[in-house]
C-alpha cells in the first residue's frame, strides 16, 4: 500500500511538473518551460518529449532538441521528426519571405485573431514602443521581453484597421519583439517575429525600416553559427538600404507618385507623415514644372512642420529647397529657408 502510494505522489509530481511546463510555455518563458518538461519528459509522460523538444529549438539548443525528438519517436510521437525538419528549414523559408519582399511580391499572409477593442493611434503605439526600447538598451532583452510581448499583442491587432503609419508602428513593435526574443535566447521565437515586422514595413513601403529589421536579423544568425544565413540576410538589408537612400533622393514617376500622394495625405494628421507626404508633393510637381502648385504644397509642407522636431523631416525640406533653386523656383526655396533660419 506504501510503495501504492508513494507513486501515486511521484506520478502526481511529475503530472504537476508537465502542467507548470504548460504554463511557463504559455507566458513565454521558455528556459522555465524547458526545466519542467525536461523533468516529465525523463519520466516519459505523454508527449512532454515533443513540447520540450520544440521548447529547445525555440531556444537554440538544437542539439539536445533533436535528442528528444529522437526519444519522442522512440515513446509513439512520430510527429517529433516533423520538428526537426520544420526547425532545419525555419531560416531558409525566412529568407524566402526576406527576398519575395525586396521583388514587392504579395506577403501578407497572415492577420491578427481579432479585431481592435479600441482605437490606438501610431504616435501612441511608437511612443511606447520607444520606451521598451530605451529599456532593452539599458537593461538587456531578458528584462523586457514581457513587457514587449503584451505591448504587441495590445496593438498587433490595429493592423486590420491601420494605414501605412499604424503598419510602420507596429512592424517596430515586431521587430522589438524579435530583438528582445534573441537577446532573451530564443532564437526561434525571434524569427516569426521578425517575419511578420518584413511584411508591414513592406506594406507600408518602408525601405529603411525592411532594411532594419534584416540587419538584426543577421546577426541573430551570426550569432547562433549560421554564417551563410547571416550572408543572405545582409546582403538583402542591402540592398533594402540602397532603397531607402534612392527614395530619399530620387523621385519615382511624378505622375504616379502625385496621385498616391494626394490619396495618402489627407489620411494624416499634422505631423511628421503629413509633412513628408507634402514635401513629397512640392517635390513631385516641381519635377513636373508646376512651381506653383509645389510652392503652394511647400507652404502647407512648412506650416504642418511648424511645431515637429524631426532630421528626417528636415532633410526632405532642404532636398526640396535645393530641387528649388537648382529649376529657379526662388519664392518656393525662400519659404523653406525662412523655416530653417526660425529661432528655435
Amino acid at each position: 500500500m506504501s510503495e501504492l502510494l508513494d507513486r501515486f505522489e511521484f506520478d502526481d509530481a511529475v503530472e504537476r511538473m508537465y502542467r507548470a511546463g504548460e504554463a511557463a510555455e504559455r507566458a513565454g518563458r521558455l528556459r522555465e518551460a524547458a526545466v519542467h518538461f525536461r523533468v516529465a519528459a525523463d519520466q516519459h509522460l505523454g508527449d512532454a518529449a515533443v513540447r520540450l523538444a520544440r521548447v529547445l529549438f525555440a531556444l537554440g539548443e538544437e542539439n539536445e532538441a533533436a535528442q528528444w525528438c529522437a526519444a519522442a519517436v522512440q515513446d509513439g510521437f512520430p510527429e517529433a521528426e516533423e520538428l526537426v525538419l520544420e526547425n532545419s528549414l525555419k531560416r531558409q523559408r525566412f529568407l524566402e519571405h526576406a527576398a519575395r519582399i525586396m521583388v514587392g511580391a504579395p506577403t501578407f499572409d497572415w492577420l491578427p485573431s481579432g479585431m481592435p477593442s479600441r482605437h490606438i493611434a501610431a504616435p501612441e503605439i511608437a511612443r511606447r514602443t520607444a520606451a521598451l526600447r530605451a529599456l532593452d538598451e539599458r537593461y538587456g532583452g531578458i528584462a523586457c521581453h514581457t513587457a514587449v510581448l503584451e505591448h504587441l499583442a495590445d496593438v498587433e491587432p490595429m493592423v486590420v484597421v491601420g494605414d501605412v503609419p499604424t503598419w510602420t508602428a507596429v512592424a517596430e513593435v515586431y521587430e522589438l519583439a524579435g530583438w528582445t526574443a534573441f537577446d532573451s535566447g530564443q532564437p526561434g521565437t525571434a524569427i516569426p517575429h521578425f517575419a511578420h515586422a518584413l511584411t508591414l514595413a513592406r506594406q507600408a513601403e518602408d525601405e529603411s525600416l525592411i532594411a532594419s529589421v534584416l540587419t538584426r536579423a543577421g546577426r541573430m544568425f551570426l550569432h547562433h553559427n549560421a554564417p551563410e544565413d547571416a550572408l543572405k540576410a545582409f546582403q538583402l538589408g542591402f540592398v533594402a538600404a540602397h532603397n531607402a537612400w534612392a527614395d530619399r533622393r530620387v523621385l519615382d514617376d511624378p505622375p504616379q507618385a502625385i496621385a498616391s500622394l494626394t490619396t495618402k495625405v489627407r489620411t494624416y494628421d499634422e505631423g511628421r507623415s503629413r509633412t513628408l507626404a507634402l514635401t513629397a508633393l512640392a517635390r513631385n510637381h516641381l519635377a513636373l514644372g508646376d512651381v506653383a502648385a509645389a510652392t503652394g504644397f511647400a507652404a502647407e509642407a512648412v506650416a504642418s512642420a511648424r511645431n515637429l522636431r524631426s532630421t528626417r523631416a528636415e532633410d526632405h525640406l532642404h532636398w526640396l529647397d535645393q530641387e528649388a533653386r537648382v529649376a529657379g523656383a526662388f519664392v518656393l526655396a525662400e519659404q523653406i529657408s525662412a523655416r530653417s533660419a526660425r529661432p528655435d
